[in-house]
C-alpha cells in the first residue's frame, strides 16, 4: 500500500512519505556498491584501454577535452546498468528499491527547486563571507572543457551524473542503510559523504557545498518519497552550472 504522503505537493506538511522497500542488507549493499563502483571503472579501462585513461603521451582521457566527457559518460552508463542489475536481485523491485515511483503533482518538482535556490543562495553567501577568493575555484578547471563541449557536457554532466549518482548512492544504498540501526538520517550521512569522495580535490569550499548538497537531496526523497525528485533537482542544478560556464564569464 502506497504512503499517502506520496500524493501531496506539500513539502513540509505531514509526515515523511519515505518507505525503504529493499531486500539488501545494509552490509552486503555497501560492498555491492563498492563492487559497482569498482567495476564500472574496470570496465572503462576494459573498453577504452589502459593507455587511453592512463596518463601516457598517447592521450588522456581525464584531460579537459571530448576524451574527458567520453570516459565520464562510459563510467556512468555501466554503473546505471550495475545499479539497476543489483537492484533487481534477491526478490526486489527496481521500482521499489529505488524509490522510482511518482512524488504526485508536478508541484512537487517546481516547490524542490525552489527550495534548492533558496539554498545555493545561501550557502553562495556563506561562501562570499568567509572564503570569497575560493568561489570560483573549483569551476575555472572545467570552463574549457564546458565552453568547447557544452552540448555533450549537458547529456553527460546533466543526464548521466544525477542518473548513475543518484541511483547508485541515494537510491540503491541508502534504502538499505535506512533499514539499519543508522535509520535514514544516518544512511543520508553515510551516502552524502561517499558521493562527496567523488569529487575528491575540490577546495573545502566546494567540498562543504556538495555535501550541503547531497544532504539536501537526500531530504528531499525523505519528504516526498520519490528518487525522480532529487533527479530531477541534482540534473537541473548540473545543467544550469555547464550552462553558465558556457556563457559567463568567471572573474579572474
Amino acid at each position: 500500500m502506497e504512503n499517502q504522503g506520496i500524493a501531496s505537493p506539500a513539502l513540509f506538511r505531514g509526515p515523511p512519505a519515505y518507505e525503504a522497500r529493499t531486500p539488501w542488507r545494509p552490509l552486503v549493499a555497501s560492498f555491492a556498491s563498492v563492487a559497482i563502483v569498482g567495476a564500472s571503472i574496470i570496465g572503462v579501462l576494459l573498453l577504452l584501454g589502459l593507455d587511453t585513461v592512463s596518463g601516457t603521451p598517447a592521450g588522456n582521457a581525464w584531460r579537459q577535452d571530448m576524451g574527458a566527457l567520453a570516459t565520464l559518460g562510459i563510467w556512468q552508463a555501466i554503473a546505471i546498468l550495475l545499479t539497476l542489475c543489483a537492484s533487481a536481485l534477491f526478490g526486489g523491485r527496481v521500482r521499489d528499491v529505488l524509490a522510482l515511483r511518482s512524488p504526485g503533482p508536478p508541484l512537487i518538482y517546481l516547490r524542490a527547486v525552489l527550495l534548492m535556490a533558496v539554498l545555493q543562495l545561501v550557502v553562495s553567501a556563506v561562501q562570499y563571507t568567509l572564503l570569497p577568493q575560493d568561489m570560483y575555484a573549483d569551476l575555472r578547471p572545467f570552463v574549457h572543457l564546458f565552453g568547447k563541449q557544452w552540448a555533450f557536457a549537458l547529456l553527460v554532466v546533466g543526464l548521466g551524473a544525477p542518473l548513475s549518482e543518484e541511483l547508485l548512492f541515494r537510491g540503491f544504498l541508502l534504502s538499505a542503510l535506512a533499514r539499519s540501526r543508522v535509520g535514514f538520517a544516518g544512511g543520508a550521512l553515510i551516502t552524502s559523504a561517499l558521493w562527496t569522495a567523488l569529487h575528491v580535490g575540490y577546495s573545502l569550499a566546494g567540498i562543504v557545498e556538495v555535501f550541503t548538497i547531497g544532504l539536501f537531496f537526500c531530504w528531499l526523497l525523505w519528504r516526498t518519497g520519490s528518487l525522480l525528485v532529487p533527479i530531477f533537482c541534482h540534473g537541473l542544478y548540473n545543467a544550469l552550472i555547464v550552462l553558465v560556464l558556457r556563457y559567463v564569464p568567471l572573474p579572474t
